[in-house]
Parts: structure tokens; C-alpha cells; sequence
């Protein structure tokens, strides 16, 4: 399971999601890139200090980087952000997602706990570091983190929190505490399928089939279908012996996400 992490500057020059897998598949997180958007132009706010509209302007040029898979010269932007400005959070969170990908551990928590230390209020920032630590199996920590996100009162996307808490609870087995955050999350956006999705992979790992097509149902009926989703419902179906509706649901899994993997995963006869 992987986590999604918002990236943004004040000016949303990027927010990118990474791709949910199913709790026990395993996966290297991988960033989605668009090499065809261009950088967005930035302006400077009436009242914004000038260190801290030029730290900006490199943090945004950063993303876009990062965006394109160019992580030296996002390094490069980022640091001179950092070093025109060292209290800008949203710098350093950016860098720790750099590191991340670059597998550099120890340096990406380095920078997230100064962006953190910079910015304890602002949300997106505790929802990365929080996804982060999620990442590194460190449980605890990460929920921690997610739910620091979520008490603060103009935090603007608390559903990506709620999924990152679910998912980080949901892989480390608690499923009771997946469950609730999976349900918060349904609460809050009905129409999001990232929760009927969660929900239905906790009653796979119980074997609870029906309750596993009846989230699964109600998740393709919402926004995004992914093809967690469609594999989901072809276990239960198989589980359950019900051969057309399995062939039905691998024929939208084939059609809708030719190039998924969990396809492989089902011709193989796997059901995770």
C-alpha cells in the first residue's frame, strides 16, 4: 500500500497523488509525471515578503522538476529556496518528498522535520511527513502525524489524511482503525471511492465476500474506478464460485487498465 501526498506550492503549481495499491501488494511509489504542462506563472502577494516570493518562485520551479522526474535539478531549486528563506515549511516538505523518491531516507526525514518544525500549522505538510513515516512502517508515528493534520481547522484536503490513515493503518493490520478512517473519509466525501475501496479490502483480508462486492459496488458507482477496485471484485467473486460475474469484472479490469499489473496478478490466479 502506498500513500498519496499532496504537492503544492501556495500557488498549486503541482498536486500530485501517488497510485493506491492494495494493502498487501508491494510496490515502489511512483510519482505521477506530465512533461507536457508547462511551469504555471507566479505572482507576488501585496503583502508578501520579497526573500519569501523569491524562495517561492524556486520552491514552485522545484515541483515542476520533481513533476518531470528531473530530481537533481529539483534539488537544485529547492535548496536555493531553502537558502533564501530557511523558515519556509513548504520548501522543506518539497525537498523531503525528493529525497523520498530518491530513497534517501535519512535526509528525506531530515527535511520533513524541519518543514514541520517551520510550519507546524499547515496540513499538507504533516499529511507528507505523515505518509512518509507510514512508508517506512513506523505506524504509530505516521498516524500521529495524519491526525495533526486533521485538527487543524483549515487544513483544505482532509481526505487525503483520512485515505493516508486508513492505508497506513489497514497495512500495519489494525483493521478497526483502518475501518474508521475509511468510514470519516465516506462521511466526508460520499462520492470518493477511495473509501468504499478500503472498506472493501478490509473484508477481503476477513473473508467477508459479500461485503467485499457490496463496497465494491458502491465504489463504482463514485469517483475514481481504479483497478484495486475491479481486482477486488474479482477475489470475491472468485471466492465465491461465481464464474460470470468474475469473467465480467476481469473484462472491465482488461478493458478499463490494459497496462495494470494486478492483471497479471489475476491470469496468475493470485488474490492478495
Amino acid at each position: 500500500m502506498s500513500f498519496d501526498i499532496i504537492r503544492h506550492t501556495h500557488t498549486a503549481v503541482a498536486c500530485l497523488l501517488l497510485a493506491l495499491f492494495l494493502a498487501g501488494c508491494t510496490a515502489s511509489p511512483q510519482v505521477g509525471r506530465d512533461t507536457s504542462s508547462a511551469p504555471q506563472e507566479t505572482t507576488q502577494a501585496a503583502n508578501e515578503d520579497p526573500l519569501r516570493f523569491r524562495a517561492r518562485v524556486h520552491a514552485e520551479l522545484g515541483a515542476n522538476y520533481f513533476q518531470r522526474g528531473q530530481l537533481a535539478v529539483a534539488l537544485e531549486e529547492l535548496n536555493e529556496a531553502i537558502r533564501l528563506d530557511p523558515r519556509y515549511g513548504l520548501a522543506h516538505s518539497i525537498l523531503g518528498l525528493v529525497y523520498a523518491e530518491m530513497n534517501d531516507v535519512a535526509r528525506a526525514e531530515a527535511a520533513f522535520q524541519r518543514a514541520v518544525a517551520a510550519a507546524p500549522n499547515e496540513g499538507d505538510i504533516r499529511n507528507n511527513y505523515g505518509a512518509f513515516l507510514c512508508r517506512q512502517n513506523r505506524t504509530e508515528a505516521g498516524l500521529r502525524e495524519l491526525e495533526a493534520a486533521l485538527a487543524l481547522p483549515l487544513y483544505q484536503t482532509p481526505q487525503l489524511a483520512l485515505e493516508n490513515a486508513g492505508n497506513c493503518a489497514l497495512t500495519a493490520g489494525q483493521l478497526r482503525v483502518a475501518e474508521g478512517y475509511y468510514n470519516r473519509l465516506i462521511q466526508l466525501q460520499p462520492f470518493n471511492s477511495r473509501g468504499y475501496q478500503g472498506l472493501a479490502a478490509i473484508a477481503m483480508k476477513t473473508s467477508r465476500w459479500d461485503d467485499v462486492l457490496r463496497h465494491v459496488e458502491r465504489g463504482m458507482r463514485a469517483e475514481p474506478i481504479t483497478p484495486e477496485l475491479l481486482f477486488l471484485g474479482v477475489c470475491a467473486e472468485r471466492a465465491r464460485g461465481a464464474r460470470e460475474q468474475e469473467a465480467e469484472y476481469i473484462r472491465q479490469l482488461k478493458t478499463r487498465f490494459p497496462d495494470s499489473p494486478l492483471i497479471d496478478t489475476i491470469n496468475r490466479g493470485g488474490c492478495v
